[in-house]
């Protein structure tokens, strides 16, 4: 079985807090319309940070699927 990309891995994180299962997830899906309110935005945070043994900082604040995979690959070459 192939390795599932760091975009899908994230998207399946974002649907699991978000309670979207079925929703087609792009870079350019906001979060909020993912249905990621703030406290789903911090358990799929924390699921990130799990998942891909990163730290994401605070004050980060990605707005798409897109600017949070970013985050999670810059952090994950570090």
């Amino acid at each position: 079985m192939a390795e599932s990309t760091t975009f899908e891995r994230i998207c399946d994180i974002i649907r699991d807090n978000g309670g979207t299962a079925d929703m087609e997830l792009t870079p350019e899906t906001k979060l909020a319309d993912a249905g990621l309110d703030s406290l789903a935005t911090v358990e799929a945070v924390i699921a990130c940070e799990d998942e891909f043994d990163i730290e994401i900082e605070t004050d980060s604040n990605p707005e798409t699927v897109g600017e949070f995979v970013e985050l999670v690959e810059s952090l994950m070459e570090n």
